[in-house]
């Protein structure tokens, strides 16, 4: 009985990586409750993924909260211009579409303007978590991210399909009023969406200087482990 609830036991570990995911997800939640602010929150949700989730360092509000102050002013603008530019194409798109009303290039339109949704999705899946790590200006944010999503286009449809599904598990939870589905789909899909993306991160730290304890053991940083 006290192996079994020993802190070090693997099913201990597993309860507790489970209520952390709940915590954040929960926490996730109400930050974007003010919807202008979601930008800020998934930053922060995917800095706790990586670092409390992924590498069992520090706590879920601790970091969360950290990184949603420091990130907030970046975030939210990057944030506010991806959603009034995705209003927009899809206000274009209802207008321009396919219609009986539309011009014969209506459907061209429509379908640059979809193109144009698709390019933001894929800047989208890096920005938040490039911004999450590093400390740029958001000109230089938004290039990397759109680097990235090329770059590594094999990842980045990972990463939206990672999206796509905890969208579509979220509107599950609502349809079906299943309210434990909102402890879960948020931090786990914060979780698994760390392991895409740090094979990325790690491409594009800048290398540091290699530091020793007073013992002589190298000390690691956690996103480099």
């Amino acid at each position: 009985m006290d192996r079994f609830f020993n802190s070090d036991n693997a099913v201990m570990r597993a309860l507790s990586k489970i209520f952390d995911m709940g915590w954040l997800s929960l926490i996730y939640l109400v930050f974007c409750i003010p919807v202008f602010t979601i930008g800020a929150a998934t930053t922060s949700l995917y800095y706790v993924s990586a670092k409390v989730l992924r590498h069992n360092r520090s706590y879920v509000w601790r970091e969360f909260w950290s990184s949603f102050k420091g990130n907030f002013r970046q975030s939210t603008i990057v944030w506010v211009i991806m959603l009034l530019v995705y209003l927009l194409l899809i206000w274009n798109i209802q207008v321009m579409g396919i219609t009986d009303e539309a011009s014969e290039y209506g459907g061209y339109f429509a379908g640059a303007y979809l193109a144009m949704m698709i390019v933001i999705a894929c800047i989208g899946c890096y920005v938040f978590p490039i911004m999450s790590r590093f400390a740029m200006k958001i000109t230089h944010i938004l290039r990397l991210s759109l680097y990235c999503a090329f770059r590594h286009i094999i990842h980045t449809v990972v990463l939206l399909a990672i999206i796509l599904l905890a969208g579509f598990g979220i509107y599950v939870a609502i349809y079906t009023q299943i309210i434990v589905m909102f402890l879960i789909v948020p931090g786990l899909a914060g979780f698994l969406y760390t392991f895409p993306m740090e094979h990325v991160m790690k491409k594009y730290m800048p290398k540091q200087e290699k530091k020793f304890t007073e013992d002589g053991e190298e000390i690691v940083e956690w996103y480099n482990e």
